[in-house]
C-alpha cells in the first residue's frame, strides 16, 4: 500500500468516524410541550363562564352580590397568590422540564396528584356529581316554576364558578389548587346550598297547605329532593373526600406517613396498615 493509499484510507476513516459521531447529535430529543392555558383550559372555562352568565341573567335578583363577589374574588386571590407567593409555580415547571416530564393537569398532575382520576369509582363519583350539581339544576331553572328556579340558581352559579376556577388554575401551585375546591365547597355548603335546602322544604309545605288536600306539582317535591341530595353530597365531598382523602396526598410522606385506605372514595383505612407512599 502506497502512502497515498494510506492517506486516503486514513482520511476516509476520519470521515466515517466524524459521521458516526455526528449522527447521535442530529437525533434530537423531542421537546416536552409546555402547559398553555389557551390550549388546555380556555374552552372549558369559557363554556362554564357562559353558563354562569346565563344562570345569572335568567335568575334576576336571586343571586346576591355576595355570591358574585366570592365567586370572582376568590379566583382573583388565587391568581394573585400564585404570582406573588409562588412565582407562578415556576419551580414545579422547571423541575418537570429538567426531568423531561410533560405537565398533565387532567392526568398524573390532576387534583390529588393523579391518584384518583384513573379509578372507575372516582369517575362514577365525578359523573354523578355533575348530574346532581349541574345538569338537574340547569333543567330546573329552565323548566320549573319561577320560585323554584330562583332557589336553585345561587348554588348552581357557585358550582359553575368552581368549575371555571379549577380549570383556569390547573397550572397554579398545589397549595392553591387544593384550596379551590375546598373554599368553594365551604362557601356553597354554608351559604346558597343551605338556603336552598331549607327554603325548598318551606315552599313545599306552603304549596301543600294552599292545595287543601289536592295534588300539587311534582316539581315542588323534586325541588326538595334535589336540594337535600346536593346538601348531603356537598357535605360528604368536603368533609369526607376533599379533607380526608385528597388533602393528605399533599403532605410530606416522610414527616406524615400516609395511611393506606381500603377504598378510593371512603376514608376508611386498611386494618393495621400504614404506608408511606
Amino acid at each position: 500500500m502506497t502512502s497515498t493509499q494510506t492517506q486516503t484510507v486514513t482520511t476516509h476513516t476520519h470521515t466515517v468516524s466524524k459521521q458516526q459521531c455526528s449522527e447521535p447529535s442530529s437525533t434530537k430529543t423531542p421537546e416536552i410541550p409546555e402547559y398553555s392555558f389557551a390550549k388546555e383550559a380556555l374552552v372549558p372555562s369559557t363554556i362554564f363562564t357562559g353558563l354562569g352568565y346565563c344562570v345569572h341573567h335568567y335568575s334576576g335578583d336571586a343571586i346576591s352580590n355576595q355570591d358574585l363577589i366570592f365567586s370572582i374574588g376568590f379566583l382573583a386571590y388565587v391568581f394573585l397568590a400564585n404570582a406573588v407567593a409562588f412565582n407562578n409555580n415556576q419551580l414545579q415547571f422547571d423541575q418537570l422540564k429538567q426531568q423531561k416530564i410533560q405537565f398533565e393537569p387532567m392526568g398524573k398532575h390532576s387534583l390529588g396528584r393523579g391518584q384518583f382520576i384513573t379509578q372507575k369509582s372516582f369517575v362514577m363519583y365525578f359523573v354523578m356529581a355533575k348530574i346532581f350539581m349541574v345538569l338537574i339544576p340547569l333543567g330546573m331553572i329552565w323548566k320549573a316554576p319561577k320560585e323554584i328556579a330562583t332557589m336553585a340558581a345561587p348554588s348552581l352559579l357557585v358550582v359553575l364558578a368552581q368549575a371555571v376556577a379549577e380549570q383556569s388554575t390547573a397550572g397554579c401551585h398545589d397549595v392553591l389548587r387544593i384550596a379551590v375546591p375546598i373554599a368553594y365547597s365551604v362557601y356553597r355548603l354554608f351559604g346558597p346550598l343551605q338556603n336552598w335546602a331549607i327554603d325548598s322544604y318551606d315552599l313545599y309545605l306552603e304549596q301543600e297547605a294552599a292545595a287543601a288536600g289536592e295534588h300539587i306539582s311534582i316539581m315542588y317535591a323534586l325541588n326538595v329532593g334535589v336540594a337535600w341530595a346536593n346538601l348531603v353530597f356537598a357535605a360528604y365531598n368536603l368533609f369526607g373526600f376533599l379533607i380526608l382523602r385528597t388533602l393528605p396526598v399533599y403532605f410530606d410522606k416522610d414527616a406524615t406517613p400516609r395511611v393506606e385506605m381500603e377504598y378510593t372514595l371512603l376514608p376508611i383505612p386498611k386494618k393495621n396498615k400504614t404506608k408511606a407512599v
